[in-house]
């Protein structure tokens, strides 16, 4: 039998810090629902406080994922025509930087989740302890919603830019495509490049490339990270106390 990794939260830790964001959920509020392991904790454990409790809210989902799950759960969904605003959004996020500057869209979702985001009051992210990196492209690429047409050349801007720019695939092969029915790139840029000394730069660098949809750089969209350090502990990062 293989042995767990000590460093990747546990299904039952990333539970336990669902809870958590769920009990910031008031009555009457409009919730952006998140995608990924962390985020449909918390969809679960909402849709508890909903059955249990009785609690007045609606949800804008991320994704064709989260939406089922919610629908499962009992939460009543709304939609963007519907909803100017949101009070508060739950998500998760493939890197954590000490600035709370993210890195998102593993999962595929990052157009709708930074729609959703820019629309939030609040945004709350819900990660476990391995996803807390000291610099943005420590683990991931940074991930890229494009149209199909364009993937050539997208591709060779972003690899003059020092990245190893290459499609998402499924595993028979063919274009990994997003709920938006656009593929997904991986720039994979050198841990040690500078373009991650200065993100904001980047990101406004790939978004003036034609053909790219959104990036998954999310910059100064948290105002909180919720930390699945361990079992027994939790950290609650802010804006106010962030690097």
């Amino acid at each position: 039998m293989t042995e767990a990794n000590p460093t990747i939260a546990t299904p039952a830790e990333l539970e336990k810090i669902g809870a958590t964001a769920a009990a910031y959920i008031q009555p009457g509020q409009a919730v952006g629902l998140g995608s990924g392991r962390a985020a449909h904790a918390f969809v679960r454990m909402l849709g508890r406080r909903v059955r249990e409790e009785h609690l007045s809210i609606v949800g804008v989902p991320t994704s064709e994922s989260t939406a089922r799950l919610a629908r499962e759960c009992g939460i009543r969904l709304t939609t963007l025509e519907e909803q100017v605003s949101l009070d508060i959004t739950v998500d998760g996020a493939d890197e954590v930087d000490p600035a709370l500057n993210l890195l998102k869209g593993g999962g595929g979702d990052l157009l709708r989740e930074k729609v959703v985001a820019s629309i939030s009051r609040r945004m709350v992210i819900v990660v476990g302890r391995e996803k807390i990196v000291p610099r943005l492209g420590t683990s991931f690429p940074v991930f890229l919603e494009v149209i199909e047409f364009a993937i050539p050349t997208v591709s060779r801007a972003v690899s003059a830019l020092g990245a190893l720019c290459t499609p998402r695939l499924r595993p028979d092969g063919t274009l990994f495509l997003t709920d938006n029915h656009n593929p997904l790139l991986h720039a994979k840029f050198p841990c040690t490049s500078p373009w991650f000394d200065r993100p904001d730069e980047l990101d406004r660098h790939l978004r003036s490339i034609p053909g790219i949809v959104e990036t998954g750089l999310f910059l100064n969209f948290a105002t909180d990270v919720l930390v699945a350090d361990s079992a027994d502990k939790q950290r609650h990062l802010t804006r106010s106390n962030a690097v």
